[in-house]
């Protein structure tokens, strides 16, 4: 019975030894990492009002994007302005935008192909351009289409009271042959 006690001393100075090697190599590994947290590394000026928009833009603050983007582009001009002007435009053409304005977005969209073709923006900003043509092509086609089937309705009326007057002379004409009959 005397060396169970010390065979038991040696398996827990066993685990004690294996616990802090455990936990030596688990506090070499976060060394250099910053702490596990909400707290990221503070975002230079030149993208933190992007960023915002972006996140603005994805919460309907179609104003407060607008104004993101406008600060990026007064304070720092020359710096990231293609994302500056993809987010105006991204704004303004936003289908939910209460002052949507899709000249204004083809504006800022252009803008980018103009003065940034090598943005990685210029393809989505192609893209986009694209659409809005599109989108323009198609209501002026539908005003269009509007205004003829306008004109058409008008000349069926036109017709239908034509028509009417006609029915009313022929059954004033068979009244009179009756009446010679």
């Amino acid at each position: 019975m005397g060396h169970k006690p010390a065979w038991k001393r040696k398996r827990f100075l066993l685990y004690l030894a294996g616990g802090l090697m455990g936990g030596l190599l688990l506090g070499a590994c976060t060394i250099g990492r910053p702490p596990i947290g909400n707290h990221a590394p503070p975002l230079p000026d030149t993208g933190r009002h992007l960023l915002e928009g972006d996140v603005l833009l994805l919460e309907g603050e179609y104003e407060a994007a607008r104004r993101a983007a406008c600060l990026q582009l007064e304070r720092f001009p020359g710096q990231a302005d293609d994302r500056a002007f993809y987010l105006l435009g991204m704004v303004w053409v936003h289908p939910n935008n209460p002052r949507q304005d899709i000249h204004r977005a083809d504006v800022c969209f252009h803008r980018i192909e103009d003065r940034y073709p090598d943005s990685p923006l210029l393809a989505a900003a192609t893209t986009w351009r694209t659409l809005i043509t599109q989108l323009k092509e198609s209501e002026a086609s539908l005003a269009q289409m509007q205004a003829a089937s306008l004109a058409l309705k008008q000349q069926l009326k036109a017709e239908a009271a034509k028509r009417r007057l006609l029915e009313e002379r022929l059954q004033q004409m068979k009244a009179i042959d009756l009446n010679l009959e």
